[in-house]
């Protein structure tokens, strides 16, 4: 992938980003496949089918229709409504770790085509505010931004609505939630996140890049609603299998 960023950098440079898959970089034999080619748009298609609406947990067969997992029947989450791309896994998890680890800001136009993508296949109703997962202010130092905020962004531009970058905020540190059980990840974020703005009355849609657990969301979705949120909706690109 380092490769690959390379050519998108060069290609940029260039002015020849339109002619370019901003997966790959491969040279695109047709215009109107911007911005895949063929094979990438393969990899990276959405998932339609097979998962849970609850959420997004994908499931073996992904021709079967969507119907909701035990846990979700179990215990329904927090939340309203669910929009994703596909499973975290495959080309997916490339994608989303080079942007996020690796500072590729070319792939913004991808990731945009991405959300946009599924947030018209999803067809969640339009919110009020859209809302990152915070970062505490040290954290975003340390790796330079953060993703959810920029992804938040995105989508804002999407629906044509300007995100609530602080619209909620992370009032205690954790340990890394990627060492820890299923079990410890709910302890762990438990009461971690408060809203730092009024949401009273507001259908507030909240923005990660990846949901594990869902321990996470869940915290920040119970802030929204604790702040009065009228309706809580998730958005995120991939879910981990």
């Amino acid at each position: 992938m380092v490769g690959a960023g390379l050519a998108r950098g060069l290609a940029a440079v260039l002015h020849v980003a339109g002619r370019r898959c901003q997966f790959c970089a491969a040279v695109l034999e047709h215009a109107g496949d911007f911005p895949l080619c063929p094979a990438c748009r393969a990899l990276l298609a959405p998932r339609v089918g097979g998962y849970c609406p609850d959420c997004g947990i994908c499931y073996a067969d992904s021709s079967a229709s969507a119907y909701s997992c035990l846990a979700c029947r179990l215990g329904k989450p927090p939340w309203s409504g669910v929009a994703f791309h596909g499973p975290y896994s495959g080309a997916l998890r490339d994608l989303i770790h080079q942007y996020k680890f690796s500072h590729d800001h070319g792939l913004g136009l991808l990731l945009r085509d991405l959300i946009r993508q599924a947030w018209d296949r999803h067809r969640l109703p339009r919110p009020d505010c859209v809302v990152p997962v915070p970062m505490l202010p040290a954290r975003v130092l340390d790796r330079g931004f953060n993703q959810s905020a920029e992804l938040a962004r995105m989508l804002g531009k999407v629906i044509g609505i300007a995100p609530l970058l602080r619209g909620l905020c992370k009032i205690r540190d954790t340990r890394a939630q990627s060492s820890l059980g299923r079990a410890e990840r709910h302890r762990n974020v438990a009461g971690a996140f408060e809203a730092s703005m009024d949401l009273s009355g507001r259908h507030v849609l909240l923005v990660d890049d990846v949901m594990t657990t869902g321990a996470t969301l869940t915290a920040c979705a119970k802030a929204c609603l604790a702040a009065k949120a009228r309706r809580v909706d998730i958005f995120f690109l991939g879910r981990a299998v």
